[in-house]
């Protein structure tokens, strides 16, 4: 089972808007069957890595920083495969269409109509788009997730932050959808690209060039960065910063080594450690222990 750092769940807005955040940790992979209820549900996955399949459709890899919107009309089964390699930070909307309105659902469809790489193949399986979480979408959730605000006003305070979270990732996902060109992955590539991804997290001390990792992984460059994107919805660069501050984070929570241990393990100097640690957390590395 995992153990819970924090987690929170509140029912506002009469039952139709359920927010909760937290931080998850597992010790194993984590297996979860359940189903999706009638609504729309978004995601901000701070960090940590999840597989979802919605009923037949296609597994899809989730990595954190990443928004995740899925719209169903009815009750929908849904399998999920949690990692356990970083902790999983998120925070969670779900509303259902009286929340939401009519209007929006029929902006969702509007936006939708005719770009036949993001609708599902059957009208009635659920819609499931992922972005990347850009800075305002990583600052409302971590305002969630540290609500400044106690006392009666809480709830109010959340309430708003979760709206604007929602808005702010429906916006992201259905502009990413969008825009995307599309490239045709391979099955062969996607596992070249797992083949890197294993390779960074392996080395990620002292990780090999691009030009390297591509060879290393049978790919060319261009191949290799286009995949990152593709299936992480990140760049390589930026997949091993995460992944580097996501385990010194968990070595330093634990209280196992210093946090020159922890940089050092990582492959960081101390000082731009402490820096860009502090720009992805909102802490300094000294206040985890």
């Amino acid at each position: 089972m995992p153990n819970a750092k924090r987690t929170e769940r509140l029912e506002l807005i009469s039952g139709g808007l359920i927010l909760s955040a937290g931080i998850n940790r597992f010790d194993a992979p984590m297996r979860v069957r359940s189903d999706l209820t009638a609504g729309l549900k978004v995601v901000v996955l701070l960090s940590g890595r999840l597989q979802i399949r919605i009923a037949d459709g296609d597994e899809q890899t989730i990595c954190g920083p990443a928004a995740l919107l899925i719209r169903s009309g009815r009750k929908t089964p849904r399998d999920q495969i949690f990692t356990p390699d970083i902790p999983l930070r998120y925070a969670l909307v779900q509303m259902n269409e009286a929340v939401y309105g009519e209007r929006l659902g029929q902006a969702l469809d509007d936006c939708l109509t005719g770009n036949e790489s993001i609708l599902p193949d059957n009208p009635l399986r659920p819609l499931l788009l992922t972005c990347p979480a850009g800075r305002p979408l990583q600052a409302l959730a971590n305002q969630i997730m540290t609500c400044p605000v106690s006392g009666p006003e809480r709830d109010l305070f959340l309430c708003g932050k979760a709206l604007q979270l929602a808005s702010v990732a429906v916006a992201s996902c259905l502009a990413y959808a969008n825009s995307r060109p599309g490239p045709f992955i391979s099955s062969r590539d996607v596992l070249n690209i797992h083949k890197a991804r294993d390779i960074l997290i392996g080395s990620m001390r002292d990780p090999p060039s691009l030009e390297t990792l591509a060879q290393q992984a049978g790919l060319n460059v261009r191949k290799l960065n286009a995949g990152f994107r593709a299936v992480y919805g990140t760049t390589v660069f930026a997949f091993l910063q995460e992944h580097r501050l996501e385990v010194a984070y968990r070595l330093i929570a634990s209280g196992e080594v210093s946090v020159s241990e922890a940089a050092f393990q990582v492959g960081y100097g101390p000082a731009h450690f402490a820096t860009i640690f502090r720009k992805r957390f909102g802490i300094s590395p000294g206040q985890l222990r």
